[in-house]
């Protein structure tokens, strides 16, 4: 599907928040809503640069295999056109590298890849995609509470400033407002219970910069991934950007310091198990300053256990269902697999009386599955700290124990790391790993932990 394909509601759309889920929903309800009102209290820039409300926007962020893939059903051509802007699209393992216990993993290609460029190059790209979908209009306002009809059917949106008996009026609401969003007030407002919370402790610290690249091809061209891995609580992070850029990162877990300077910030990355980071910086220059960013928790909204509970008319997607360790850049590609799951469900409940009803009991349950994997995974792999909590996750020792054993056998089988990259990619569920025969073998009698079943494509 792309957005040209136009199959009217009745009414308009509106869109809470300009993030990488408030475009990308806005694009996908052009396409069955005449109007769409993408709402966003920060004064948006002209040409790609971070906002006060992406307080993450200084960071790296590059785009798993999943993301960008579905990006591209959504806006045909639009890799090619991130490109020629100045993402670079890089092969995972050969051009995305990882350090495994002081090891850089062997160059090869197992057809996946990720998208690198700063955050306010990627929102910038894919708001010029948008300028091409009919009905899509910015809105600079502040959003302070949800409309409810007589029935109790989410009918619009409350604004700052404005009069609360004309709310803007909507037959959708999506809620895109973030981790920082005031979803569960808006929510307690009309009387409905908080949705069952499952929460982590990643303790996450991590301070970033730009700097120049001379690398420009070549081997080194690359993204270059150290993480901190239990016991080793430091880990670093060199990104490939546009205009020639290194993003530079340092991060601990559980308390270790940050660097406070550059000089501080190359001795830490000298430090790092393996000193390639630091080698590759070593003779670029720091263009701009350290920004630091602290995730203490994080959290997944278990929306889908009880969806009735919900008023129709109202649609959570992104951090508003989930947050994750940052480590592992899940977050945007999570975000891009819910709005995948919501042009679905519009298509599926067609537009008989009560819709909206119906697209609530469709959509999240769809929603939460890519949110359940990247979970759990998330949770498998932060175990490895003793210092690390979590609500209880069923499963989530089996799945630490078939990524275990994945890795370790993937150092000599190519089917295994292929798999892997799949379910960190999040283009396969984590179960998969359990199909592999060598997998299950090794952990027989071992129980399959009940993770969602394969995603559905909607494009």
């Amino acid at each position: 599907m792309t957005t040209s394909q136009h199959d009217f509601r009745p009414g308009r759309a509106v869109v809470i928040g300009a993030g990488f889920a408030g475009l990308t929903a806005a694009a996908v309800l052009s396409a069955q809503f005449a109007e769409v009102i993408v709402i966003e209290q920060d004064q948006i820039a002209p040409s790609p640069a971070p906002r006060k409300s992406l307080p993450q926007a200084n960071h790296a962020h590059a785009l798993l295999h999943a993301g960008h893939a579905m990006l591209a059903r959504l806006f045909p051509g639009f890799a090619a056109r991130a490109v020629a802007a100045g993402s670079l699209r890089l092969q995972v393992r050969s051009q995305w590298r990882s350090c495994l216990r002081g090891r850089w993993t062997a160059p090869e290609d197992t057809g996946l890849s990720v998208l690198s460029q700063t955050r306010g190059l990627l929102d910038h790209l894919i708001r010029a995609e948008l300028a091409a979908c009919p009905g899509i209009r910015h809105l600079r306002a502040k959003v302070s509470g949800l409309a409810v009809d007589r029935r109790g059917q989410v009918c619009g949106v409350h604004l700052h400033g404005e009069d609360p008996a004309t709310p803007l009026a909507a037959a959708l609401v999506i809620d895109a407002s973030g981790r920082a969003g005031q979803s569960d007030l808006w929510l307690a407002r009309l009387g409905m219970p908080a949705p069952v919370t499952e929460t982590a402790a990643p303790e996450v610290r991590y301070v970033s910069a730009e700097f120049s690249r001379a690398v420009t091809a070549g081997p080194d061209l690359a993204g270059w991934l150290n993480p901190a891995q239990s016991p080793q609580r430091r880990g670093g992070i060199l990104a490939p950007v546009e205009q020639g850029r290194w993003i530079a990162t340092a991060s601990t877990r559980f308390g270790d310091d940050l660097p406070r300077d550059e000089a501080g910030f190359r001795a830490f990355l000298h430090g790092l198990p393996d000193p390639k980071l630091a080698a590759l910086l070593q003779p670029e220059r720091c263009l701009t300053g350290f920004s630091q960013y602290r995730v203490a928790t994080t959290r997944l909204k278990r929306f889908d256990l009880a969806p009735r509970q919900m008023p129709p008319g109202y649609l959570p997607v992104g951090d508003v269902i989930a947050s994750f360790n940052p480590v592992y850049g899940q977050g945007l590609s999570v975000a891009a697999l819910q709005v995948e799951a919501l042009a679905t469900a519009l298509r599926a409940v067609g537009r008989a009386e009560g819709w909206q009803s119906a697209l609530r009991d469709l959509y999240l349950g769809r929603a939460l599955r890519p949110a359940l994997w990247a979970w759990q995974l998330g949770l498998a792999a932060d175990h490895a700290f003793p210092e690390f909590t979590a609500t209880p996750s069923p499963g989530a020792e089996d799945l630490r124990r078939a990524l275990n054993r994945a890795f370790l056998v993937s150092t000599r089988n190519a089917e295994v790391r292929r798999a892997v990259d799949r379910s960190l990619h999040l283009v396969d569920p984590p179960d998969a790993l359990f199909d592999l025969p060598v997998i299950a073998e090794a952990l027989a009698p071992t129980a399959r932990p009940p993770v969602a079943p394969p995603h559905e494509r909607a494009f």
